[in-house]
């Protein structure tokens, strides 16, 4: 038998160490499909608001698994783990309780499975210091804040058309309305709509300006609208 060339011999050397290579990429991939959180097979993040409120993710796992918190206990957020009706899954969840701090805060979560490990990191936001106002009233606006006072003002909801309906507030000693219209009748948090900003004195337009408003927050019967960091408004559902 002739010997064989050597770049016959490396040709084929070479080839079966990329054959090698690639199954054993194979079988890592699919050892990492295997375990998957929060529907990935690598870290994850999580960036909730500053509310009270629950998230909720699935793990996917063929193997045993564990879920650890890493550094020192929170006592600001629980966790809670059902099985799903689905093979191999189990329903995550974690509930946050609301951020009054000044600062955001963070927690880790491990998920392990056999050699692999899933970090999850909840970063909860500070709460918009907007809310912090719990008086009816607009803020930043032109002319100055108007501030709702029992004593001076009342104030009412007037529907127009089928989903609409301006807000306003009444001083009877100035014969001065200060009104907020294009709201909408059922708001949610999350909305973004125009409304027409108008204060009006003796049967005069003193005031006029459209904004564009982010409804940021719904605790009845308090509504926060937001345009920007220095302009807003609190109304009452």
């Amino acid at each position: 038998m002739r010997d064989l060339p050597l770049a016959f011999v490396l040709s084929c050397l070479l080839g079966w160490l990329c054959l090698a290579a690639c199954e054993r990429r194979q079988e890592s991939r699919n050892e990492d499909i295997d375990f998957v959180v929060n529907g990935r097979v690598g870290d994850s993040e999580l960036h909730p608001s500053a509310d009270i409120q629950t998230l909720r993710f699935e793990v996917f796992s063929k193997n045993k698994w564990t879920c650890s918190k890493e550094g020192s206990e929170v006592d600001w957020l629980s966790f809670e783990m059902v099985e799903s009706e689905k093979k191999n899954t189990w329903n995550i969840s974690f509930t946050l309780t609301e951020n009054t701090g000044n600062a955001p805060r963070t927690a880790v979560f491990l998920f392990s499975s056999a050699s692999l490990t899933r970090r999850v990191t909840i970063t909860q936001s500070v709460e918009d210091p907007i809310f912090r106002t719990h008086t009816i009233g607009a803020y930043g606006v032109p002319g100055g804040d108007i501030v709702f006072d029992r004593e001076r003002f009342q104030y009412s909801r007037l529907l127009y058309g089928t989903q609409f309906l301006s807000f306003r507030l009444y001083e009877p000693s100035a014969a001065r309305v200060v009104s907020l219209s294009g709201l909408f009748r059922q708001m949610e948090a999350g909305m973004r709509f125009p409304v027409l900003y108008r204060v009006s004195e003796e049967g005069y337009t003193r005031i006029l300006e459209r904004f564009e408003v982010q409804v940021i927050r719904v605790r009845t019967p308090l509504v926060w609208l937001k345009k920007d960091e220095n302009t807003y408004f609190v109304i009452k559902e």
